[in-house]
This record gives C-alpha cells, sequence and structure tokens, in this order.
C-alpha cells in the first residue's frame, strides 16, 4: 500500500515538475538582441549599475536602476512598456522607455536605435549633456520624443526632418541654440512642439507654416526675432500657443485671434500689441496678455466666455471704467493690476480678482 502510494506521489512530483517547466519555457520573452542592447543603452546615459538577472524588463515594467539618485523634487518615473505579440506571442519587443527624474548624468544614448519597435522616449528631468543622436530617425515607429528639463545644447539638427513620423517633440528647458531648421516644416505629423526655455535665435522659418496638424506649440522664454507670423492663424486645430517672453513682437494676427480651437493663449512682455484683440474662440480657458503695452478698454464680450478660467492682463496701459455685471459675477481668476482703470465708488473687491494698483485714481 504505502508503495503504491509513494509511487504515485513520485509521479505526481514529476508529472507537475514537467508542466511548470513547459510553462515556463513557453513564456514570452524580451528579444535577446534588445535585452544586451539595454545594457548598452544604460552606459551611455550614465547607469553605473543595471541589474537585468533579477527579471524580464517586459514583465517587471520597469529597469532595476542601481547607482542612480532620485530627484527629491520631482518623483521619479521609471517605465518600460512591450509588445509581446510577436512570434505567436512569445517575443516581446520595447514600445515605450521613460526615465525621468533620476539624475542621470550620461548622453542621450544613441543605442536607442536598436530598439526597433520603439514608439515613444521620454528622459525629462534629468542631467544628460549633447544633442539628440541623428540614428534615432532609423526608428520606424518613433511618434515621442520628450527631452525637458535637461543640459542638452548645441543648435538643433536639420537632420531632425528625417523623423518623419514624429507627432511630439519636446525639448524645454535646456541650452539649445541657433535658429530653428527650415528643415522642421517637413515634420508635419507634429501635433506638439515645445521649445521653451532654450537660447534659440532668428525668426520662425515659414516653412514652419506647413505644420498645420499642430496642437500645442510653445516656444517662450527664447530670444527670436520678428513678428508674430501669419501662417500660425492657419493652424486651425491649435489648442495652446505659448509666447512668453519669446522674443517676438506683436501685432497678433487677426487669423490667430480667430483661431476656433484655442483653450491657452498665454502671450506676455511684448511690444507692437496696441489694442485688445479679438479673441474668436469659445472654448478659451486661460487668456495671458501681461506686459503686451495694450491700451484702451476691456471689451465686453471677454466677460461671456463661457469656460474661461483665467484673465491675466497685469502690466498693460487699459483703460476705461469696470463696472459691476458680469465682471463681478465671474468665476473666473482675474488679475487687472498695474492698469489705468477707473472704477465707480460702488465697485468692491472679491477674492478672486486682483486689482491691486489698477486704478490711476489710486496708484498712491
Amino acid at each position: 500500500m504505502w508503495v503504491v502510494f509513494w509511487a504515485l506521489l513520485l509521479f505526481f512530483i514529476i508529472i507537475t515538475s514537467f508542466f511548470a517547466t513547459l510553462t515556463t519555457s513557453a513564456s514570452p520573452a524580451l528579444h535577446a538582441d534588445e535585452l544586451h542592447a539595454l545594457g548598452e543603452i544604460a552606459t551611455t546615459l550614465g547607469i553605473k549599475r543595471l541589474n537585468l538577472s533579477d527579471g524580464d524588463p517586459c514583465f517587471l515594467e520597469t529597469l532595476k536602476l542601481g547607482g542612480v539618485v532620485s530627484n527629491v523634487v520631482n518623483m521619479p518615473f521609471n517605465n518600460i512598456v512591450c509588445d509581446c505579440s510577436f512570434n505567436n506571442n512569445m517575443t516581446c519587443h520595447i514600445t515605450e522607455i521613460f526615465l525621468k527624474s533620476t539624475s542621470l548624468p550620461g548622453k542621450l544614448p544613441p543605442e536607442l536605435a536598436k530598439l526597433r519597435y520603439l514608439q515613444k522616449i521620454d528622459l525629462c528631468r534629468n542631467y544628460l549633456s549633447g544633442s539628440i543622436p541623428m540614428e534615432w530617425a532609423s526608428m520606424p515607429h518613433l511618434t515621442f520624443i520628450s527631452l525637458c528639463a535637461n543640459n542638452l545644447s548645441g543648435p538643433l539638427p536639420p537632420g531632425l526632418q528625417n523623423f518623419k513620423n514624429l507627432t511630439f517633440l519636446g525639448v524645454e528647458a535646456n541650452q539649445f541654440s541657433g535658429h530653428i531648421p527650415d528643415e522642421f516644416g517637413n515634420l508635419t505629423s507634429l501635433t506638439g512642439l515645445e521649445l521653451a526655455s532654450n537660447q534659440f535665435t532668428g525668426s520662425l522659418p515659414s516653412s514652419l507654416a506647413r505644420l498645420v496638424n499642430l496642437e500645442i506649440f510653445r516656444i517662450s522664454d527664447n530670444n527670436f526675432s520678428g513678428i508674430i507670423p501669419e501662417y500660425i492663424g492657419n493652424w486651425s486645430r491649435l489648442q495652446r500657443l505659448d509666447l512668453q517672453a519669446s522674443g517676438l513682437k506683436g501685432p497678433i494676427p487677426d487669423a490667430v485671434a480667430r483661431l476656433e480651437n484655442l483653450t491657452n493663449l498665454i502671450i506676455s512682455d511684448m511690444t507692437g500689441i496696441n489694442s485688445f484683440p479679438n479673441i474668436s474662440s469659445q472654448v478659451i480657458q486661460n487668456l495671458i496678455l501681461r506686459n503686451v503695452n495694450m491700451s484702451g478698454p476691456i471689451p465686453s464680450y471677454i466677460w461671456s466666455k463661457p469656460v474661461l478660467r483665467s484673465l491675466y492682463l497685469t502690466g498693460n496701459m487699459l483703460s476705461g471704467e469696470i463696472k459691476s455685471g458680469v465682471y463681478l459675477n465671474s468665476k473666473s481668476n482675474i488679475d487687472l493690476s498695474y492698469n489705468n482703470f477707473s472704477w465707480p465708488s460702488s465697485c468692491q473687491e472679491r477674492s478672486n480678482i486682483n486689482t491691486y494698483r489698477s486704478s490711476y485714481l489710486n496708484n498712491t
């Protein structure tokens, strides 16, 4: 009886082990070439220790990093996304790599081009230097590059035009300089272009008129020259336009003011805007026209914008009497400071409205 029992038990253990081994061997895994490439990528990024023996990155959904100090202010974001549908669901390829706020001290790795199925790269808020590797242009599926808040420098290479499928390019808060290449007009799939807080110079090239799919265009805090291009008014999908301290001059083209999908229009520290623009958008949420030398009254239509949340008009020469009614009933945050308004005696302060030094009668 015991002999039979132990024989059955041994048979059960063998069968269980066999199926466990079979199941393990049948699990999808990251392609060996990409696993090797991750080691090279880590070296170029300045990662001193990368643990690839503690599990497949595709199933861990992260990279196990050593020798990296996380940014205390901005929480680190370390994420790997894979597509494991290849080779009858047996092979995985990396499609997205996010290493944000991890204090990476190296350079942008050309070796990322070895991840042939990569679609998104996000390396924001690190200490990476150098420029954008042209090797990345060989990735046929690459659509998204975000490199904000690093130490990248030099001019933007004209070769970026070869990133044919790119829909988003973000290089804010770096040290890029020089002119925007004419070739950027060939990136016609772009929906987002963020170039703010760099050292760019020169006028915006006319070739950018071809970027008709743009929804976000941010070029604040640069040293551009020339006037706001008329062709921006042809970007009918544009939702956000940031021109704070960009170096450009007004006026705001009528076609830009008539854009119907604008939710954010942010302009500051600019000359050449003489009067309040006639904003057509009924979806405008944030309107900032700060320190742009506007004079005259605020048009009454502005108080009837249905979803307006913030209106900042500080540092202009706007005038006229601010009356009660829709203005005082507004739920928006409104900054009218440092202007030349007059106030009726019945007008009372509101917590959502900043009127500090907004009246020439009270500028004492």
